[in-house]
């Protein structure tokens, strides 16, 4: 996991790389090519030596890249067979992806790969134009600041960074699922992934048979790395699946909760998950967030959604705590509740909307909300977090299902999940109805003590944000 800064023209890129050491203590670069700009902030997980730094040039490719490629033999291969005897001088997944791109070109590259990403790179054979690119389901944030030069970046505190304002009007996001080049005043954009919301016929048990195998996979796919990793475990069922499938094939792992109240559920639930999996958990002491606390999430995260502020304080918790233990990578069950539609709120919007198209739609909207605060937090003390749940089996899976495969009743909206780990997980966790975590935390009852209007407060924050850009 990395900082990505790009632009064209005349820019001083070097202010804006420096915004983003956060992201990426280990090593930090910044190159130009033909017009083209690119700057890096590495945190190394993948092959640790120097040879992987970036920005990286593979023939006529030079990339700056923020993610994990979990598929990164498969791109080699690919490119093996139109090169045959072809030599890789690194390991990490970095040289597969930039060489993928040169080879392959991106409308078959971007395809292939199963990971999550944002890239930004130029290409020898067109000078003077910026490549940029963003994972099918938006893990990854790359933003756009749309003013002449353009420029993109991994965080908008880059743009500031830069001298470039963050007015609302000159500031996009990289689609998901799309690549785009920009060459002057000119942009062009590409999708490479739509969404298949197509409905299967499935019975409960069969659907929670396929999820619990077709989850597995998803988890172990994504162990590559070359330092320890760790796992996030709250009350619930969704990370207490991905943090059984990572204690079949991790020694020793270590699972951190979030802890305010000692008495409350999802604590009590986190042990018993933690105890029955035989893994050490840390409980991480969460103090009641002042309005200053609040604040500062809100510039962390960049955004001022309620649910992503609230939420945001106790990730950049965990994350501090996680890191100074030495770890880099965590495991998150984001993406989970979207693919259920287990959210209360969507049970009424379920009586007159399409069952398919709205966890599609919900699951699409999650790149400018959980994947991005997921991202965010955590990097910003430089801690990569993944999303086995985002997996793209896992997600054709999810929302190929019928309603009646998914839930069983009212109570109980993400039944399939809760059969598929029935036995495997304890009772009180798999049985457990769907709570908010700032609500089964007591962070929620917390904030109304300092902020007796906490959505307006998050709002007036973004805009003096905004407006200190300038």
């Amino acid at each position: 996991m990395c900082g990505v800064v790009a632009g064209l023209g005349r820019l001083d890129l070097a202010p804006a790389v420096a915004a983003l050491t956060h992201r990426g203590p280990d090593a930090s670069s910044l190159v130009e090519v033909d017009g083209v700009h690119l700057g890096h902030t590495r945190l190394a997980v993948q092959d640790l030596d120097s040879r992987s730094d970036q920005p990286y040039r593979d023939g006529p490719v030079t990339v700056a890249y923020n993610g994990e490629i979990y598929n990164a033999a498969e791109l080699r291969q690919a490119v093996e067979e139109r090169v045959p005897g072809r030599g890789w001088a690194t390991t990490g997944d970095t040289e597969a992806l930039a060489a993928a791109l040169a080879v392959l070109g991106p409308e078959r590259a971007l395809p292939m790969v199963n990971g999550m990403f944002a890239v930004a790179w130029a290409d020898d054979r067109r000078p003077g134009v910026l490549h940029v690119a963003r994972d099918r389901h938006g893990e990854i944030p790359l933003h756009l600041h749309l003013a002449q030069p353009v420029m993109a970046a991994s965080e908008l505190r880059a743009f500031a960074a830069a001298g470039r304002p963050m007015a609302a009007h000159l500031i996009a996001d990289v689609p998901a699922g799309q690549w785009g080049t920009f060459h002057g005043r000119r942009a062009q954009w590409s999708r490479f992934h739509t969404q298949r919301c197509t409905p299967a016929g499935y019975t409960l048990e069969l659907a929670s048979a396929t999820l619990k195998d077709t989850l597995a996979r998803a988890v172990q796919r994504r162990l590559i790395a070359d330092v320890p990793v760790c796992a996030l475990l709250s009350g619930g069922i969704d990370s207490a699946a991905i943090t059984y499938e990572l204690a079949q094939h991790v020694p020793d792992l270590v699972a951190y909760t979030a802890r305010m109240d000692p008495k409350s559920r999802d604590l009590r639930c986190a042990r018993e998950t933690a105890e029955q999996l035989g893994i050490r958990l840390i409980e991480v002491d969460i103090p009641a967030p002042t309005a200053d606390d609040l604040a500062r999430v809100v510039s962390v995260i960049e955004m001022p959604h309620k649910a992503q502020v609230e939420i945001g304080w106790a990730c950049l918790q965990l994350a501090e705590r996680i890191r100074s233990d030495g770890f880099k990578v965590t495991y998150s069950g984001e993406g989970s509740d979207e693919l259920w539609a287990s959210y209360g709120f969507a049970f009424h919007a379920l009586q007159k909307t399409d069952w398919h198209i709205y966890r599609c739609d919900l699951m699409a909207a999650q790149a400018r909300k959980n994947f991005p605060r997921v991202n965010k937090t955590f990097m910003a003390h430089s801690v990569e977090g993944r999303l086995p749940f985002c997996d793209p089996d896992v997600v054709d899976l999810a929302l190929s299902l019928p309603q009646h495969a998914v839930a069983d009743g009212k109570a109980h909206p993400k039944a399939v999940l809760q059969r598929a780990y029935a036995g495997l997980l304890p009772d009180a966790v798999v049985r457990r109805p769907k709570v908010a975590f700032q609500d089964g935390l007591g962070l929620k009852t917390a904030i109304m003590d300092v902020l007796p209007n906490p959505a307006r407060f998050y709002r007036a924050e973004y805009q003096r944000l905004v407006r200190n850009s300038a």
